[in-house]
């Protein structure tokens, strides 16, 4: 039998009694009978908890795990005025931007921050970063080393504002009168829409990382070893045809070579790929850059929809999907030149597997494509590029086609999970094998989330009472019909070393399930109601 376990009981009664019109007996704060009006529940999973977004309590609820599968929840405060949130790649911290009271009209009234937790088995505070204007747009690098918040579209209670301003944070840091740095783009006409974190790049005057930021006709570079100096922007449209950047592939080029690296840019129905190469000031030029980028136009065929820098036995090509063509074009960086692969189907999605899978005969890269119309996947050795411009082409054939592809890390990260359209169908890809199984679900909106030690999958779908789990080495589901409908599933570190999954039900107040990761049964689950109504301080 589950056990029950309500959370604050004495809150709970008088909670019910003030939401009947019985006269309250004990003062109380005004949050906590605030009507949950957040809608969905913004939750995270991170490595060593669960977190809940409280807006109305301006405060997130971390809930970590005991051995007995407990919870030990610790209420984090944020500011007012929440506006995202974003879990670092690591999945070891939480990233909540908050706009402050807006507007401020008193000198107590709060202003806008981006605060970063902790998300291990301890959860706390670690850093607070005030900004000086609110806005709501919030990129964190895939590193987790820089955060970026910049305006959106959706930011209209700010009397004046500059929609090129970027806050850049530095995570590593704490904050400083230089930490966050506010950097102004240089614009003309748009305004920033996409974000690019490159990899460290062997430079001109040394190693550093780029942002890429691209606007609806425009791109800037901006060198986060040294966010004070000016931005680089280079003007993509010329004439009266905007061209819209859609995408970027970043190549470093050769070990210890630092006038071979690249950004490759491909824009918006327009068949020409643009290539910076990104070289040294010449000299006599005043900069304060030791680099700059040189754009050169590229002719792919067709328009691109996806691309990448690839190995090939006659040296680095950039590798551009072009559907209408139903082939991969092969662009020589240096030359220009192409050749073309013929897929056999239209593809419109690239990623490079050689890191999981190895080089193919020829040194080449393994990309895998897959299609978001066709039910199509395809493994493409990239080992010959004289002659017959491919080694081979190895077609899948699915149920239906692919709308996202979720990565699996080790032990299992020679798997990757196919989504389909339909979000009652998956497919479990072993990139070795080449096997493509099949795991249909019976409810339209299962989502997938997979564990951070690479072995399991939870299934949930939002609004339903089942979750299930699928062992990633056998393929086997376990199914669970749970006592409240489900939003989101997380499995976490427990503080005993062990693991378990936290179910989260938003009705009400909130409520949780927990059960035990690797052995999940309903005799030992605990169930929790009106978690937003502890003070778990």
């Amino acid at each position: 039998m589950n056990t029950v376990r309500s959370i604050k009981s004495l809150r709970l009664v008088l909670f019910a009694l003030a939401m009947f019109g019985a006269p309250a007996c004990t003062a109380r704060d005004a949050e906590w009978s605030a009507t949950i009006t957040n809608s969905p529940l913004v939750t995270a999973g991170l490595r060593g908890s669960a977190a809940i977004v409280d807006p109305d309590a301006n405060r997130v609820l971390m809930l970590p795990v005991e051995g007995d599968l407990t919870l030990a929840p610790m209420s984090i405060p944020m500011g007012p005025g929440f506006a995202a949130a974003r879990v670092t790649s690591d999945a070891t911290r939480l990233v909540t931007l908050s706009l402050g009271d807006v507007p401020r009209r008193k000198s107590t009234d709060e202003g806008p921050s981006l605060l970063v937790m902790d998300g291990s088995i301890n959860p706390k505070a670690l850093e607070t970063y005030p900004l000086s204007d609110p806005m709501s747009g919030l990129e964190v690098d895939p590193q987790s080393e820089f955060a970026v918040v910049y305006p959106s579209a959706s930011d209209t209670e700010t009397f004046v504002q500059n929609p090129n301003e970027l806050v850049l944070i530095d995570l590593s840091k704490p904050a400083s009168a230089t930490n966050p740095v506010p950097i102004s783009l240089r614009s003309f006409g748009g305004r920033p829409r996409a974000f690019t974190f490159t990899p460290d790049l062997e430079l001109p005057g040394g190693k550093r990382r780029l942002l890429v930021a691209s606007t609806d006709r425009d791109v800037a570079l901006v060198d986060l070893s040294s966010p004070e100096k000016p931005e680089m922007t280079v003007k993509l449209t010329s004439g009266a045809d905007i061209l819209q950047p859609s995408g970027t592939a970043v190549s470093d080029g050769e070990p210890g070579i630092d006038d071979d690296a690249r950004i490759a840019i491909r824009t918006a129905n327009d068949p020409n790929v643009i290539v910076l190469d990104l070289l040294a000031t010449p000299a006599g030029k005043e900069s304060p850059h030791s680099f700059l980028p040189v754009p050169n136009i590229n002719y792919v065929g067709g328009v691109p929809t996806d691309m990448a820098f690839v190995k090939t036995d006659g040296g680095p090509r950039l590798a551009a999907l072009v559907p209408s063509k139903k082939s991969l074009t092969l662009l020589e960086p240096v030359t220009g030149t192409t050749s073309s692969v013929d897929l056999g189907a239209a593809f419109e999605r690239i990623t490079i597997v050689t890191d999981i899978v190895g080089a193919g005969t020829n040194g080449g890269d393994i990309a895998l494509v897959w299609s978001t119309s066709t039910p199509n996947v395809a493994f493409v050795s990239l080992g010959v590029t004289i002659g017959k411009p491919y080694k081979s082409v190895e077609r899948v054939e699915l149920e239906e086609p692919v709308s996202s592809v979720i990565d699996v890390p080790a032990p299992n990260q020679h798997l990757k999970i196919l989504a389909m359209p339909s979000g009652k169908n998956f497919v479990v890809l072993d990139l070795m094998s080449r096997t493509a199984s099949p795991i249909p679900a019976s409810k339209t909106g299962t989502r997938v989330v997979v564990s951070g030690d690479g072995l399991r999958a939870w299934m949930v779908a939002s609004g339903e009472y089942p979750v299930a789990q699928l062992d990633l080495s056998t393929l086997h589901p376990k199914n669970l019909f749970l006592n409240n409908a489900v939003q989101d599933a997380y499995e976490v570190e427990r503080r005993d070393g062990g693991r378990a999954v936290i179910a989260i039900h938003p009705a009400g107040t909130v409520g949780a399930t927990v059960l035990d990761a690797v052995h999940p049964t309903l005799e030992n689950s605990i169930e929790y109601v009106g978690l937003l109504l502890g003070e778990f301080q």
